[in-house]
């Protein structure tokens, strides 16, 4: 479903739905970005993240191609509403107790659900993007979690 040709309707959904327990996160607890030794990670683990954010939003045009069948687009639909429910109760857990498997296990849900998105919509900017998150959030994380 898109609007407009170029925002894509549930893509948009499912980026809002990633990006508030972050946004609430960060304006609830303090971050010490001192520990990250290596800044270029920070900052692809931020370009994959937002540029992930951006790209499962809109339909940029550039090498995209879309769902290749109307099944894929119900299953991407289908899975993608179960990995996002999957996340916001991993998120639930994590408020709770802040432990770094739950971590681990949020940035693997979060960066499939992108590279899902990515390899289904057949639009490989974002399924890059989703890789560079990945790479980028589990550098980020294993810094910020040590103990």
């Amino acid at each position: 479903m898109e609007l407009f040709g170029f925002i894509n309707v549930f893509g948009l959904m499912f980026a809002v739905i990633l990006a508030i327990p972050n946004v609430v996160y960060l304006k609830t607890h303090s971050v010490d970005l001192s520990v990250i030794d290596n800044r270029a990670m920070l900052y692809i683990e931020r370009i994959g993240k937002y540029g992930s954010l951006i790209l499962m939003s809109l339909n940029i045009g550039i090498l995209e191609e879309g769902f290749t069948s109307p099944v894929m687009q119900k299953y991407w639909i289908i899975s993608t509403t179960f990995l996002t429910a999957v996340y916001v109760i991993l998120w639930i857990l994590f408020f709770k107790k802040e432990r770094k498997g739950i971590v681990y296990l949020l940035t693997i849900t979060a960066s499939f659900i992108v590279i899902q998105s990515g390899l289904l919509q057949v639009k490989t900017l974002l399924l890059t993007a989703g890789i560079v998150y990945l790479i980028g959030e589990m550098y980020v994380t294993s810094k910020i979690f040590k103990s």
